[in-house]
């Protein structure tokens, strides 16, 4: 009887403790398959599911007229799973003769201890489908698009370029990458136990989004003569660099900028990275006699002289602690103030500026823009430097007046002669014209002018004294263009050294200007670094007019004359 008992409550123990497992395997599986079943779930997907992004098509760029200048191509990406391929040796030859590539760097690619290797990244759409025909195990491909410049080198420090993943990374590709970029696309791959990519399980779990069309400001035709003029001029002077812009002085359409050297997006494995600044907008400079623009218009303005108000101009002028001469020596003389401008006259325009005071040169430095962004449409534009008024010294006035201790970039420059030439309204650069989408093309609307900067009265006194500086005999003779006539002004000024205080002793050359004078239309910059002659009528005055002879035809502006003796110094 108690054998029974006990063997009874063995049987019942041992069935307790069964239920009791049961009971805990059951309920670790209601929390598996029901509490925690999302966690799970996702633990399992990433374990068994890899992706891969697919860039999505960029937006193509045009320039004013509807020239491409750049697109993305259909290309194909081309990956191996390693593992699935058999006969390496064999498959990579095959691959190897389609890429281009040798054999056995292919070979060591299908050795690796991987289940996913790149063979080619945006490959030749038209290559990629012959190897695609010989049905390869353990070969993928992947569609995607690959940037490409039609033009080569044409504009290439304004476009900028991409990156190997379709990124803006620089210039107007960077600028306005989140338009033209689009939204990447997305394929899942399901991965087998070993962690490799199981054939045949490609599926798409997002589309890509296109990036939106975009045409610019700029004038291909423009900008090649503007390249080729400009990299003339650096072999012809022996300069370091050149820079050069036109832009319409009504509008502030961009239509041309360029740095000379510069380089082909589509070879960039050979870019020099120095020749992709775009020197016009990121980079600074003391620009001499050419900032006594704004000197002599902050004058006329503030009425403390008028064109023909005679100066007795001596061969030194001291003020404070330091004394001032021309460029050149030359003798005590009386000069107009037109005469001032027009021969460049460091003395008569110190003498002038003392006149108009700290205070109100200071004043219409910062209404012209100096010492602030223009607010282009371009990454990486500096401000300059325009020492406060504040921090300045006795001879501040002197210095600044004639383009020494302080700094500008050529953009800016050419804004305050576009605003004389306009009628003295502020210039809003840009390069974006509109966005060209399904619904048709949107103009952006960037265009107009804005605050007056300047009265009209002024700019028409300021216009005449600049076509002087072109006139013959004059420091800008050089700049004249037949049949137009021309106001400009030349700039040559030592380069401040690197690093430290003083001068180098090696200079910059600038000439800027704008066409027909009687009704503008254009303004155009041009900077040499270090050219041999140093002078900017020597140097950047003759680039500028064959550039501006160039733009104003192409462009079909009426001509001021109906000869090319028409204007004082139409021939060099």
């Amino acid at each position: 009887m108690r054998k029974r008992e006990t063997s009874d409550t063995r049987l019942t123990v041992v069935a307790a403790v069964l239920f009791l497992g049961l009971a805990v395997v059951a309920g670790k599986l209601v929390i598996i398959q029901g509490l925690e079943a999302g966690r799970y779930k996702k633990l399992a997907a990433e374990q068994r599911d890899t992706s891969i992004n697919v860039t999505p098509r960029r937006g193509t760029v045009f320039d004013r007229e509807g020239e491409i200048m750049a697109i993305s191509e259909d290309v194909t990406t081309i990956y191996a799973t390693p593992y699935q391929v058999k006969d390496k040796p064999a498959v990579a030859q095959k691959v190897a003769e389609v890429l281009g590539q040798d054999p056995g760097d292919v070979l060591k690619k299908l050795q690796e201890p991987s289940g996913f290797v790149y063979l080619a990244r945006k490959f030749d759409k038209t290559l990629a489908a012959e190897l695609e025909k010989m049905d390869l195990p353990g070969i993928g491909f992947i569609q995607e698009s690959k940037r490409f410049y039609p033009l080569g080198s044409l504009c290439s420090q304004a476009l900028g370029l991409v990156d190997v993943d379709n990124k803006g990374q620089a210039g107007l590709e960077l600028y306005y990458e989140d338009v033209l970029g689009g939204e990447p696309g997305e394929v899942l791959l399901e991965r087998d136990a070993a962690g490799n990519p199981i054939p045949g399980s490609e599926k798409k779990r997002k589309d890509a989004v296109d990036g939106t069309d975009l045409q610019l400001t700029l004038d291909k035709d423009i900008q090649a003569k503007l390249e080729e003029a400009l990299a003339s001029g650096v072999e012809r002077y022996s300069a370091e660099a050149g820079t050069a812009l036109v832009m319409d002085c009504n509008t502030g359409d961009i239509l041309a900028m360029a740095t000379s050297p510069t380089f082909d997006p589509n070879e960039r494995s050979e870019i020099d990275a120095a020749a992709m600044r775009n020197r016009a907008i990121t980079d600074v400079y003391e620009p001499g006699s050419s900032l006594k623009i704004v000197t002599a218009s902050a004058a006329l303005e503030q009425k403390v002289v008028e064109p023909q108000t005679a100066l007795n101009v001596p061969s030194i002028l001291k003020v404070a602690d330091k004394e001032f001469k021309e460029a050149e020596p030359k003798p005590a003389r009386q000069l107009t103030f037109s005469q001032v401008i027009s021969q460049s006259s460091n003395v008569g325009t110190i003498m002038v500026a003392l006149q108009l005071g700290d205070e109100r040169l200071a004043q219409y430095l910062d209404r012209m823009g100096l010492g602030s962004k223009t607010g282009v449409d371009f990454p990486g534009e500096v401000a300059g430097l325009v020492p406060p008024v504040s921090t300045w010294s006795g001879t501040s006035a002197a210095t600044i007046s004639i383009g020494q201790g302080i700094s500008v970039t050529p953009l800016q420059l050419a804004c305050v002669m576009g605003a004389i030439a306009n009628g003295g309204r502020k210039i809003s650069p840009h390069f974006l014209k509109s966005k060209i989408t399904d619904e048709g093309t949107r103009d952006m609307g960037l265009g107009g002018l804005g605050d007056e900067v300047l009265s009209q009265d002024a700019c028409r006194k300021m216009s005449a004294i600049l076509e002087q500086v072109v006139a013959a005999g004059n420091t800008g003779s050089k700049a004249a263009v037949n049949y137009y006539r021309v106001g400009g002004k030349t700039g040559t000024a030592e380069k401040a050294r690197k690093g430290g205080s003083g001068y180098s002793g090696t200079y910059m050359a600038t000439f800027a200007g704008f066409a027909p004078a009687e009704r503008p239309r254009l303004v155009c910059m041009v900077v040499f670094d270090e050219p041999s002659p140093i002078w900017g009528g020597e140097t950047a005055a003759p680039v500028f007019k064959e550039i501006m002879a160039y733009s104003l035809q192409h462009l079909k502006v009426p001509p001021s004359y109906t000869s090319p003796e028409g204007g004082a110094g139409g021939q060099d």
